[in-house]
């Protein structure tokens, strides 16, 4: 977030407008309160009569006179935008509302809009929008989940007759204090502000950047399509493309997503995979990398493309300023070297550099049975700081890879991605990267994976059936977290207008159970590192602002393995003893079920393969 915006109370107003603001501020037929005007992109207001300082956009969507009305999308409603450009993926990545007088409520399908104070949102689940406002809830309604209240400031009134001391041609600026003049009564306010800085008079909040890293296989079109659809409802900005080599395939599934990304408001970069056996050399993709990087789908962050990598460490440092030289257009380069130690002085050794990105996202095998550490992100990191560099940090779920015998290996999901979400907002990085979308081969999936790709591989043995999409219900409210600037998981609420909203996960054969003697259906033995594997269930439970009295209870076969308390916000759990037969998790309100899972896929003590993929369920009221 733009260090202009981190006060909540500043107030942004272009030439003309200070008086009509103000009025507007002013609740009809009321003289109690006056409300800042704090305009930015948001989502607009659902009223019957927009109020004062605002326009209509139709369909009973309101936006604050300075901004432009931009067309709702499925179940949403009107986005209001500092531009005529389409801000629509900023606010969803980013949800506010435009004025900050308003509520901000979520409702069908977890989407937000925005009411007056002192009405209630509410939504139908058949309704085509994402709710309306009322003053009391009508009967076959849902009323919505509360995300933050407006900002109404108290006011002093009098009988004095007052001067007027705001000026119309004020643009962003600091101000202390707003008088009004009014033959009745005088209004006067203080109005907290941060000094905003004169070369823009509206400020945009789409948060830091948050990317998923892409593989490329022969992807159809219209699977293309649905992923970069599923992943910006998340709130990502873009993919990371992981492109390996030149080939009918793999340029054709570039050309189908970069042919669709701007229909679907969605960015692409490049991660060009360097790792043994793939390209050794940027030379070798300059000249393919300048046929995209103009393009408007390029994800840009300051105005500059972004290029990554996979590996590459063994490039020097000049030929990494050659390349970018080559292309000859300003980039960020920021790469993954996954295998170079982090060090204080890394970019001494690697000058040319803008950034770089942590790839090592889980605990090595040496490692063995810890949280997910961060030691090397923080060493990135403060090295990033002192060189004026960039850091991007990675975030992943487990990494399990079956397929030869060079190709067999576990690293640790236990105690992972449910520390790592706080993990990251703590250290708060420049960038994130999210891994992945769409690896099946290593196991850490969290989108959609299609069986064109992987169909001629091994690899369909041990995801078939092993659906991630569980991952995505707490993905959105992480981003939402990652974009406010939030330093922890606290306010991580549901985003589908439930009172919770989680997710389970566990491996489905148990660590010391038979696959093989010596070796499973596919001719390997278990994966190396499977000794810091547990036998355990893992979750998060998302709980509504002011609910309490939730428990969660998670059984495991006929064993119940523990019950936990939940407050509202972010809540994790882990329970060790899993057992032989169906894992079952449901979060109960006393002795009401309010959401459930069962995992359709039973642990066991013996199977044909060693299968250590996460079966991953989510929690539905139907579960």
């Amino acid at each position: 977030m733009p260090a202009t915006m981190h006060s909540i109370f500043s107030i942004w107003i272009l030439s003309g407008l200070v008086t009509e603001a103000l009025a507007g501020a002013i609740p009809k037929d009321s003289t109690s309160s006056l409300q800042t005007r704090d305009i930015r992109q948001g989502w607009s207001l659902q009223a019957s009569t927009c109020p004062a300082s605002s326009k209509s956009c139709g369909g009973g969507a309101c936006c604050p006179s300075s901004l432009y009305c931009q067309a709702a999308g499925n179940t949403e409603v009107t986005a209001c935008c500092p531009s005529t450009s389409n801000c629509r993926g900023a606010v969803e990545g980013y949800p506010v509302c435009a004025d900050s007088s308003w509520s901000l409520w979520r409702g069908n399908h977890g989407n937000g809009f925005c009411c007056e104070i002192g009405l209630v949102g509410i939504y139908y689940s058949t309704g085509q929008t994402a709710g309306t406002c009322v003053s009391s809830v009508p009967a076959g309604a849902t009323t919505a989940a509360l995300a933050s209240s407006g900002t109404p400031i108290s006011t002093t009134m009098s009988s004095t007759t007052a001067t007027t001391v705001a000026s119309s041609t004020i643009s962003s600026t600091t101000i202390s204090t707003i008088k009004t003049t009014s033959k009745a009564s005088t209004i006067a306010t203080t109005i907290v502000s941060s000094t905003t800085s004169s070369s823009s008079q509206l400020p945009t909040m789409s948060g830091k950047p948050v990317f998923m890293h892409y593989m490329i296989g022969t992807i159809y079109e219209a699977h293309c399509k649905q992923d970069m659809n599923d992943a910006k409802a998340l709130g990502v900005d873009a993919f990371a493309i992981n492109f390996n080599q030149f080939a009918q395939w793999s340029n054709t599934t570039v050309d189908h997503l970069f042919n669709n990304a701007d229909a679907a408001d969605f960015k692409l970069f490049f991660s060009f995979d360097m790792d043994p056996g793939y390209f050794s050399d940027p030379s070798q993709f300059t000249d393919y990398l300048k046929g995209y990087i103009n393009k408007n789908a390029y994800f840009k962050y300051q105005g500059k493309p972004l290029v990554s990598t996979f590996s590459g460490s063994g490039v020097s440092n000049a030929a990494w300023e050659k390349f970018k030289q080559d292309l000859g257009v300003e980039i960020l380069l920021i790469p993954g070297f996954n295998t170079v130690a982090p060090s204080p002085s890394f970019f001494n050794t690697y000058s040319s550099l803008d950034g770089i990105f942590n790839w090592n996202s889980w605990p090595s095998e040496g490692q063995g049975k810890i949280i997910v550490p961060t030691t090397d992100d923080q060493t990135f990191l403060d090295a990033a700081k002192s060189a004026n560099k960039l850091y991007m940090m990675g975030m992943s779920p487990i990494q399990f890879k079956h397929i030869d015998g060079g190709q067999n290996w576990y690293l640790r999901g236990e105690q992972n991605l449910e520390y790592r979400m706080g993990q990251v907002l703590d250290l708060q990085p420049d960038m994130l990267e999210i891994q992945t979308w769409n690896d099946a081969g290593e196991s850490h999936y969290m989108g959609n994976i299609w069986n064109e790709p992987i169909s001629d591989s091994v690899i369909p043995q041990y995801t078939d059936g092993y659906d991630h999409g569980g991952y995505r219900e707490i993905l959105n409210s992480f981003i939402q977290a990652w974009k406010r600037g939030d330093r922890t998981t606290a306010n991580m609420f549901p985003t589908n207008g439930q009172l919770a909203q989680g997710v389970f996960w566990h491996h489905t054969l148990l660590v010391n159970g038979n696959c093989g003697n010596p070796t499973d259906s596919l001719g390997l033995g278990k994966p190396n590192g499977i000794q810091n594997a547990e036998d355990s269930v893992t979750g998060v439970v998302l709980v509504a602002p002011n609910q309490i009295g939730l428990s969660a209870v998670v059984t495991s076969g006929s064993t119940q393995l523990g019950t936990v308390t939940l407050k509202p916000g972010y809540n994790q759990f882990s329970f060790a003893g899993m057992t032989t037969g169906a894992v079952r998790v449901e979060v109960r309100d006393g002795s009401n079920k309010i959401v459930g899972g069962s995992g359709p896929i039973e642990v066991t003590n013996s199977a044909q393969l060693c299968n250590y993929n996460y079966q991953v369920v989510a929690l539905s009221p139907s579960g």
